[in-house]
């Protein structure tokens, strides 16, 4: 009868970076158990099973009695146990992503998750970018996620920035588009005349939506009347159409300052 007991030869049987095969037995929240061979037990923690997207629950990603090849990470002789990872086993996606998806590159990639602070878009097979809600919409920085798209879109986005070390991958949807600063800049001028919407009446003034979706804004003390006094901020509404003279032009900054000059 052969008395060896299985554990104090598992670091010699198993060395780090060695591939086993074992089976699923049971789950915990941040994580599994598989079983190597009798006496000897592995644990495949959540954050070892995908290379990118983040797993809720080990179940999201294998099954109690699944059959899996792992690596071994590390092996604890005194807790009798070995570290296992699931994706060691598949090529990492983050390698050489930045040579493939230099900064300032376009996509097409299809929406995956919504969230609220933005939404996930799928760049190729295991690798997910992100969307930030700033990154959304040129004027309209505050809006749900959901307004602008749906899981299951095909979206055009731009590479803003890569951490292949931290697994990240920012992506922008406004970028595909028109600057409307950029392009309001290229139409106009200081001491143009123009007409726009009032987008909001702030205490720092009035913001007016103008052509193309800029906005640009209006302190107090530029809202005057013709014979120079100041005007109260309780003459305008949302809503309201209004002529304004253009002041400064800043395209870099997303800025415009505006005059307002009542009869």
């Amino acid at each position: 009868m052969n008395t060896t007991d299985p554990v104090a030869t598992i670091a010699s049987r198993y060395p780090e970076g060695s591939r086993i095969q074992g089976r699923v037995t049971r789950f915990l929240e941040y994580g599994c158990f598989v079983d190597v061979e009798d006496g000897v037990e592995g644990f495949l923690h959540i954050t070892d099973m995908r290379w990118t997207s983040k797993v809720g629950h080990p179940s999201d990603v294998v099954t109690e009695g699944d059959l899996v090849e792992a690596m071994v990470l590390s092996v604890n002789e005194e807790s009798r146990r070995l570290s296992l990872g699931l994706k060691q086993c598949q090529e990492n996606p983050w390698v050489g992503i930045a040579e493939r998806y230099p900064e300032g590159t376009r996509l097409e990639g299809r929406v995956t998750r919504i969230v609220d602070y933005g939404c996930f878009v799928d760049v190729e097979e295991g690798v997910e970018g992100i969307v930030h809600v700033s990154e959304m919409h040129w004027t309209d920085r505050n809006m749900h996620p959901s307004k602008m798209v749906a899981v299951g879109d095909l979206v055009e986005v731009m590479v803003l920035d890569v951490h292949a070390e931290r697994g990240r991958f920012s992506l922008g949807l406004k970028q595909c588009h028109e600057n409307p600063w950029e392009l309001f800049a290229a139409t106009h001028k200081k001491n143009d005349n123009v007409s726009g919407t009032i987008q909001s009446v702030t205490n720092m003034g009035l913001f007016v939506e103008l052509e193309g979706g800029a906005v640009g804004h209006v302190f107090p003390s530029d809202i005057l009347r013709g014979d120079g006094d100041e005007v109260s901020l309780e003459d305008f509404s949302k809503g309201d159409e209004i002529d304004v003279v253009v002041l400064s032009i800043d395209p870099e900054r997303e800025r415009i300052s505006l005059r307002v000059t009542l009869n």
